[in-house]
């Protein structure tokens, strides 16, 4: 069974994020192996605090273990490195096996199907 990692981190020389402006990684990263269920595009999306249109490398995969679970990633870019992404983006299709490594920092979760909300009373 394949499982995700959590780890610190570490001094890995891929260069799936080379060219970007992502933050440096936090002292925990997690990495989760899965397979494209796209093809990865290039989108420009509002970035930052400002809303800087920046060119964004968009990837949806099912994790390795995550049988009914997706998982949409995002690399930023610098407008400067737009070609950059775009190259990249034409190496990442759909069924290839990929790793994703993230700062859990800042890290957005999404549950698609809540079924109830309730609201808690302090005393």
């Amino acid at each position: 069974m394949n499982a995700v990692h959590t780890c610190a981190q570490a001094g890995d020389d891929s260069d799936l994020f080379a060219g970007t402006d992502a933050a440096p990684p936090a002292s925990e990263v997690l990495e989760v192996p899965g397979v494209l269920t796209r093809d990865a595009e290039v989108r420009t999306k509002p970035v930052g605090h400002d809303g800087h249109a920046l060119p964004v490398l968009c990837l949806e995969l099912q994790p390795l273990n995550g049988r009914d679970r997706s998982i949409h990633a995002e690399i930023v870019y610098p407008e400067a490195a737009r070609k950059s992404a775009e190259a990249k983006a034409a190496t990442l299709k759909r069924g290839a096996r990929i790793s994703i490594t993230t700062p859990v920092d800042g890290m957005r979760t999404i549950f698609p199907h809540v079924q109830a909300v309730a609201l808690i009373h302090s005393h």
